[in-house]
């Protein structure tokens, strides 16, 4: 698997565009750079549409010295500045390192996120997910769903 940032940015960017168009979702994807969105999904039943902003790691889930498992995203450090209507979402996703398994793809809306977030020596901010976290977003494509009935 490529170590190339954006590739590996892209392939999370299509994974999770290709799940909602499944869905039934018409799903944009905005051109490379756009800032804090990637892209746009609208249920074209409802008129209602949503936000969505990507992060993609080749390889994220750790186990802690307790055991437990947790993934670890860097997100921007202005990501709290930023005005936060309830139609924007994250969609974490983790590529496991391997082409022949499913990616895992945590669902966390813009709200919820101030809580899992970390800030660290140089002014980098990352979102930490526990696995009590998980079991709330992970593959949880149902948080989308919701918001666009």
């Amino acid at each position: 698997m490529t170590n190339d940032k954006v590739l590996i940015g892209a392939a999370g960017a299509y994974y999770v565009a290709f799940r909602l168009s499944t869905l039934g979702y018409a799903v944009g994807l905005t051109t490379h750079g756009t800032r804090a969105i990637d892209m746009l999904v609208a249920n074209l039943d409802t008129g209602k549409s949503i936000t969505l902003q990507t992060k993609t790691m080749r390889r994220k889930a750790k186990r802690r010295a307790e055991g437990q498992w947790w993934w670890c995203f860097q997100v921007g450090a202005s990501i709290l500045q930023r005005p936060a209507p309830e139609a924007v979402f994250y969609a974490f996703v983790d590529l496991k390192d391997d082409e022949s398994q499913t990616p895992d793809v945590f669902i966390v809306p813009f709200p919820k996120l101030a809580s899992m977030l970390d800030k660290y020596k140089g002014g980098h901010t990352w979102c930490s997910i526990s696995e009590e976290n998980a079991q709330k977003y992970q593959n949880k494509w149902d948080i989308i769903t919701i918001a666009l009935a």
